[in-house]
């Protein structure tokens, strides 16, 4: 029952992974963190599914939820962006006050979803939110944009 199945994050033995609910087919989304700090290129990293993939992650399935390892019925690659210290940025462009940024969500931002969404609206209407972004600020990173000096 997807209303009963939790969203997880879990460290094992046999590494990272992850998995929520489906509602429109019958059983639940479960993957594995690979290559956490490896830079890719998305025009030339393998999008191709290997046999070991469908492998390591009914292996998980088979030791941690043994009764929900039913068939597979699909499975893809995926990328998504880290930033150095795995914390999302949040903050208004340093030179375009009207432009403002949410990136970096590290494959798991969809579950703050709401309150990011609340936040870019407040940006993007007032220039200002309630919400304190401190830890999300671009600058932490030493960054500087062209013509700073």
């Amino acid at each position: 029952r997807p209303e009963a199945f939790p969203v997880f994050g879990i460290e094992v033995e046999e590494g990272r992974y992850y998995g929520f609910p489906s509602y429109d087919i019958p059983g639940f989304k479960v993957g594995k963190y690979h290559h956490l700090s490896q830079d890719v290129d998305p025009d030339t990293m393998d999008r191709e599914v290997h046999p070991e993939d469908e492998e390591t992650l009914r292996s998980f399935t088979n030791r941690y939820f043994p009764m929900a390892a039913g068939p597979t019925l699909a499975m893809k690659t995926c990328i998504f962006t880290n930033t150095p210290d795995g914390d999302f940025i949040i903050d208004i462009h340093p030179e375009y006050p009207q432009v403002s940024i949410a990136a970096g969500f590290s494959g798991h931002g969809f579950k703050f979803c709401s309150v990011v969404g609340e936040i870019m609206a407040d940006l993007a209407q007032k220039g200002e939110t309630s919400h304190d972004l401190s830890l999300f600020r671009l600058d932490r990173f030493g960054m500087t944009v062209e013509g700073d000096s």
